[in-house]
């Protein structure tokens, strides 16, 4: 499954998706709403998934070229199944093609998402797929509800005492470099 013509990308309800996070991711679980959900299918099984939306406006104005942060969105989960249970051998692949046949770029010239530490991630699917490191923070993160938080969620900021902190790592790709972009 290393030719492109050979993964099968599709648009794909949360409700579908929703299972895989819980099972595989770090946090355990998703959001309510999508800009897109796609899923990576195999044999009508759904083996890898990949959200997006907007990031918080902060996030949006630093990353943008364009008044109030517009044509940022973030990359904000993304799961598969181990290794050894699909034949999808690099999701950087299916993310490269996510990335230009299935997100309008004219629409979201800026891709933003982070990595992170303590969880395990290096953030080497997003060097392979082209993505810039643009720096490392480090965060604090709750549980709530038996469920690992950031300390900003649901719109509001997490109260309570952090279960840990982590470090972050923030990767950008943009269809423009910074202070460039298209003028339509």
């Amino acid at each position: 499954m290393n030719r492109r013509e050979d993964i099968d990308v599709r648009l794909a309800p949360l409700s579908m998706v929703k299972p895989l996070y819980e099972r595989f991711h770090g946090y355990a679980g998703i959001g309510n709403t999508s800009t897109y959900s796609h899923a990576v299918v195999e044999d009508e099984r759904i083996v890898a998934s990949f959200l997006w939306q907007p990031p918080p406006p902060g996030l949006a104005c630093a990353l943008s070229t364009a008044p109030g942060g517009a044509g940022v969105l973030a990359l904000s989960r993304m799961v598969a199944v181990p290794p050894e249970e699909r034949r999808l051998r690099h999701i950087s692949k299916a993310l490269k093609r996510l990335m230009w046949s299935y997100v309008d770029r004219f629409r979201w010239p800026v891709l933003v998402t982070f990595s992170d530490a303590s969880l395990g991630h290096t953030g080497h699917v997003y060097k392979c797929s082209g993505w810039q490191e643009e720096g490392t923070v480090r965060r604090p993160y709750f549980i709530e509800n038996g469920v690992r938080v950031s300390s900003y969620s649901c719109g509001q900021h997490v109260r309570g005492k952090p279960a840990g902190t982590t470090t972050l790592t923030r990767w950008v790709h943009r269809l423009f470099p910074m202070g460039g972009g298209w003028r339509g």
